[in-house]
């Protein structure tokens, strides 16, 4: 459901019309991303139109400097201990919407100034009055992450990529494309054809565009009338700390760290914008679906997070967006994906797998324990297959992830196994007798003896649990790897005698 203002200024910009339009009206700075010739400045000076036909200004980020931004600094001003700047036609200081071109490859100072615009909305510690920043950038300097500053990059509310018309063009995309693009009456004439779908759409009048910000504006109102910003919080409570355990597992690719500033003000002023154009536009759910464009643009785009991870989160506690209260079995998946860390999240299954049996369906119970498997599978973190597998095993649980988990901590042990015997051959000459040496010598023997008879590996005893979990450690660079670390550790253990 879309106000189609965006079809007479940009061809295929009609899925970006709620983020873009939705953040505009709501004076929401934000990044479009896409190569050259793609329309990103032309849908930007068109839509400033809204605000005024004079608050428009462009900026390259690579050429214009202080001088063309803030003007030249007032010497008579500076003599009085004030700093004031001489504006030009081309300075800031009056304008209502701002395009930075190539904001991703600024050079430091650059990117610091505009750190503070966009954040403080000034310059120098003096008041701007514009309403929105809109950035652009090409994919390729975007993705090589370094060029821009991270905390720049936390300053935009949402990251837009826009249609660039490289693939699957039909004829009449192609005659769609020309007449916005041709000039004047050229574009007059070719907006004025025919063909099967009707007239070609006209660029929105700017009192056209006044008018739905307005309405943008006074929709927001209701929603933060109507309870809207805490139904907001409910459904963010439920779905960040779920986010950030999945992407502290690191098996996503995704970046390991969002800050606050985006889960905690960005996101929600963003489904908030979004919301408000649905509901101009006539949607019965506008925050449930706002709330997928903002988690889109606001979190997976700009972090370069695949959309994927985040729609199972969403699915799952997007019913307190309407106040209907979240299924319990949705709630359940949430709490023990949000746990810090893997041992937490594994003491959730264990400790309230009845609950989990009784509430989930076995094809989601192994979607749990699968992200478990995942987590404990990467390299640097082996040892805690160990205690997955004897979890699940404890449990009961016989799905697909028992056998890979068995399978994985196979492969794991015997490398471990093999790594640590040779260095146990000479690990007790030189040392003095006494307890100690006594008690690992006795360890390395029953250690010795349980391999050879195959109980090593299928032990459910936890103090060969631990060993397990010591060794893997020590062959993937997580314990310290002389003889005197492995001394130590033998001389401690309390193996049980070997059947």
């Amino acid at each position: 459901m879309h106000l189609r203002l965006l079809d007479g200024i940009n061809h295929g910009y009609r899925d970006l019309e709620p983020v873009v339009v939705g953040l505009l009206a709501a004076q929401k700075s934000f990044m479009l991303v896409g190569r050259h010739g793609t329309g990103k400045t032309r849908l930007a000076r068109a839509l400033s139109e809204g605000f005024g036909p004079a608050g428009f200004v462009f900026y390259d980020a690579t050429k214009d400097d202080l001088i063309t931004i803030a003007g030249i600094p007032d010497p008579e001003s500076l003599k009085k201990g004030r700093l004031h700047f001489v504006p030009h036609e081309r300075t800031i200081w009056d304008k209502s919407t701002v395009v930075v071109d190539e904001i991703t490859r600024a050079n430091k100072e650059s990117q610091n100034l505009w750190l503070e615009i966009l954040e403080q909305r000034s310059c120098f510690g003096l008041p701007l009055p514009y309403r929105s920043l809109i950035a652009t950038a090409n994919p390729e300097s975007y993705a090589s992450a370094f060029q821009l500053d991270e905390a720049l990059l936390d300053r935009f509310h949402a990251v837009v990529p826009v249609p660039e018309h490289q693939k699957d063009l039909t004829a009449e995309d192609v005659r769609t494309l020309v007449g916005l693009a041709a000039p004047g009456a050229i574009g007059r004439v070719i907006a004025a054809g025919n063909d099967e779908s009707g007239p070609l759409s006209r660029k929105p009048e700017a009192t056209t565009l006044a008018r739905t910000y307005a309405d943008i504006q006074a929709a927001h109102a209701e929603l933060v009338e109507g309870g809207a910003v805490d139904r907001i919080a409910q459904y963010l409570g439920k779905l960040v700390p779920a986010l950030l355990g999945v992407l502290r597992e690191g098996t996503t690719g995704a970046p390991t760290y969002v800050s606050a500033r985006t889960y905690a003000r960005n996101l929600p002023e963003t489904i908030l914008a979004i919301a408000a154009y649905y509901k101009v536009a006539g949607a019965e759910e506008p925050l449930r679906v706002g709330a997928v464009d903002a988690l889109r643009y606001a979190v997976a785009t700009k972090l370069q997070i695949k959309p994927q991870v985040l729609e199972p989160l969403h699915q799952a506690a997007e019913s307190l967006l309407s106040s209907k209260g979240i299924a319990p079995g949705e709630a359940l998946r949430l709490e023990i994906a949000a746990p810090s860390s893997f041992e937490k999240r594994l003491e959730q299954l264990s400790s309230r797998w009845d609950e989990i049996k009784e509430t989930l369906a076995p094809d989601e119970i192994d979607k749990i324990v699968g992200e478990l498997l995942r987590g404990a599978s990467q390299k640097g973190e082996q040892e805690k297959l160990v205690e997955l597998r004897y979890t699940l095993q404890r449990l009961g649980y016989a799905g697909d992830a028992l056998r890979q988990s068995d399978g994985r901590l196979l492969i794991a042990l015997n490398g471990a196994i093999n790594f640590v015997t040779p260095k146990l051959r000479s690990l007790l000459e030189d040392r003095p007798r006494g307890p100690d040496r006594e008690r690992a010598a006795q360890n390395i023997e029953r250690f010795r003896a349980m391999v050879a008879e195959g109980s090593f590996l299928s032990s459910k005893i936890a103090e060969v649990r631990k060993l397990q979990a010591w060794l893997i450690d020590l062959r993937e660079g997580d314990v310290k790897d002389d003889p005197d670390t492995i001394f130590d550790f033998f001389s401690k253990l309390t193996l049980p005698p070997a059947e």
